[in-house]
C-alpha cells in the first residue's frame, strides 16, 4: 500500500512542477500582449483629439472620439466576460483584440480618407476592445494560488508601463513611413495600433494554452456553489471582501480622475510651461504603473486591506496637495502620489475580486464591475470641469477628492472593526 502512495505523490509533484511552468508561460504571454496593446493604444490616443479636430473641422468636436472610446470601454467588459465564461479566456481575448485591430484599421482609413464618421466608429471599437486587455489581469491571477495573486496582478498592471514608454516612440516611428507611402502623418499610429493588436491576438491564440479557465486554481469555492450562484450575483456582492474590492476600484477611479483631468488646465492657468505640465503627467503615469510589482508583493505580504487603505489615504493627501498653490514641486509630488494611490486601490481591489468567487460566475461579475468603473471614470471626468470652474480653481476639486477617498477609508475601517469584533470573545 505504501508504494502506490509514494508513486502517486511523485506523479502529483511532477504535475505541480509542469503546471508551474505552464502558468509562468501563460503569465509571460499575457504580460507581453498587455504591454504591446498598451503601446498601441497610447500611440493612437496621443493623436486622437488632434485628428478629431482636423477631420470634423470643428475644435468643439475634437473630444467626441475620446468620448466614444469611453463609451466602448464601458460596454466592452460585459460581452467580453460572457465570452470568457462560454468560450474560455483565450478565445475572449483574441476576439477582443481582433475587434480592436479592426477599429485601428478603420481609424487609419478614416484619417487617410478624411472621414470623421469612420474615425468615430474606429474609436468606439478600440474602446470595446480595451476590456480584453484590462480583464487579462484576472485571467493571469486565477491560474496562481491565492497567496500569489497580488504579485501577478501587479505585474499585469506594470505591463502598461511599456505603453507609457513605447506609445510616444511609436507615434514618431510611424509618421515617416506613413508620409513615404503617401498617407497622412497621423494615420501611421492607427495602423500601428492595428498591427499591435493583431500581434497580441496571434501570440495569445498560439501560446495561451491550456486555457486559463481550465487550470484555474481553486479558491475553496466549489463548482456546485458556482452553479447555484450563477443567477445570484447579489449574494456575492453581499460579501464584504467583494464590496471592498468593488469600492476600491470605484473610489480609486473617481478620486484620481477628478484631479487628473483638470490639473493640466490648472497648471496652464498658473502660467506653468508646457514642459512642466508634461513632467507632471509623466510623474502621474509613473505613480500609476511603475511600482505595480511592489504593490502586488505588498498585497501578498500584508493583505489587500492595508494596501487599499494606504491607497485611499494617499488619494486624500494628493487631493489636498492638488488644491494648494504651493509651487511646481508640490504639484509634481501630488501627481505622483495621486497615481500611486490609484495603483494601490486598483491592485488591492483587483486582488480581492480575483479570489473568493466560483469560476462559473467569476468573469461575469468582474466584467460588470469593469463596466461600472468605466462609467464612474467618465462621470468623474465630466464633473471635474464644472467643479474647477465653480470653485474658481482646484478648491472644490480637492474637497471632492478628499470626500470620495474618505468613503473607502471608512469602509475598510468598518470591515476591519467587524473582523476584530467577530474574533474577540
Amino acid at each position: 500500500m505504501a508504494e502506490p502512495d509514494r508513486t502517486s505523490m511523485t506523479n502529483s509533484e511532477a504535475k505541480s512542477v509542469a503546471s508551474s511552468t505552464v502558468r509562468n508561460r501563460i503569465l509571460g504571454v499575457l504580460f507581453i500582449a498587455r504591454g504591446v496593446i498598451a503601446a498601441g493604444y497610447l500611440a493612437s490616443f496621443t493623436v486622437l483629439t488632434i485628428v478629431g479636430a482636423s477631420l470634423s473641422g470643428n475644435a468643439a468636436l475634437a473630444g467626441i472620439p475620446a468620448a466614444l472610446v469611453m463609451v466602448g470601454r464601458a460596454i466592452g467588459p460585459v460581452p467580453t466576460a460572457r465570452l470568457m465564461d462560454s468560450r474560455g479566456r483565450r478565445s475572449a481575448f483574441v476576439a477582443g483584440y481582433t475587434v480592436g485591430a479592426l477599429g485601428g484599421l478603420i481609424a487609419g482609413v478614416a484619417v487617410a480618407t478624411e472621414s470623421y464618421a469612420l474615425l468615430l466608429l474606429g474609436a468606439f471599437l478600440l474602446g470595446v476592445a480595451r476590456a480584453s486587455g484590462d480583464m487579462a489581469r484576472y485571467a493571469a491571477a486565477e491560474i496562481f494560488p491565492v497567496e500569489q495573486r497580488g504579485r501577478v496582478i501587479g505585474l499585469m498592471v506594470f505591463a502598461a508601463t511599456v505603453g507609457a514608454i513605447g506609445g510616444p516612440i511609436l507615434v514618431l516611428a510611424t509618421a515617416g513611413p506613413a508620409v513615404a507611402l503617401g498617407l497622412p502623418e497621423f494615420s501611421g499610429p492607427w495602423f500601428a495600433t492595428s498591427g499591435m493588436l493583431v500581434l497580441a491576438s496571434v501570440i495569445t491564440w498560439i501560446f495561451v494554452r491550456p486555457d486559463p479557465r481550465e487550470i484555474s486554481v481553486s479558491d475553496g469555492v466549489s463548482d456546485e456553489q458556482g452553479g447555484l450562484m450563477t443567477h445570484r450575483i447579489s449574494k456575492l456582492l453581499a460579501q464584504r471582501s467583494i464590496q471592498i474590492g468593488v469600492l476600491a476600484l470605484l473610489v480609486g477611479q473617481a478620486a484620481m480622475t477628478l484631479t487628473m483631468v483638470v490639473i493640466p488646465l490648472h497648471m496652464h492657468e498658473g502660467l506653468h510651461s508646457t514642459g512642466a505640465i508634461s513632467i507632471a503627467m509623466t510623474c502621474h503615469v509613473a505613480g500609476m504603473f511603475a511600482l505595480s510589482p511592489l504593490t502586488g508583493r505588498m498585497v501578498d505580504g500584508f493583505g489587500a486591506y492595508p494596501v487599499v487603505l494606504m491607497g485611499a489615504i494617499m488619494l486624500i493627501l494628493a487631493s489636498i496637495l492638488a488644491s494648494l498653490d504651493s509651487g511646481l514641486g508640490a504639484v509634481l509630488l501630488g501627481m505622483f502620489v495621486l497615481g500611486y494611490g490609484w495603483n494601490a486601490c486598483y491592485v488591492g481591489g483587483s486582488s480581492l475580486l480575483a479570489t473568493g468567487m466560483p469560476i462559473g460566475i467569476r468573469a461575469r461579475l468582474q466584467g460588470r464591475i469593469e463596466s461600472v468603473t468605466a462609467v464612474v471614470g467618465a462621470l468623474s471626468s465630466a464633473v471635474s470641469g464644472p467643479l474647477f470652474v465653480g470653485g474658481a480653481g482646484m478648491g472644490w476639486v480637492g474637497v471632492s477628492g478628499v470626500g470620495v477617498a474618505a468613503i473607502l477609508v471608512v469602509a475598510v475601517g468598518w470591515k476591519r472593526g467587524l473582523v476584530r469584533s467577530t474574533v474577540e470573545p
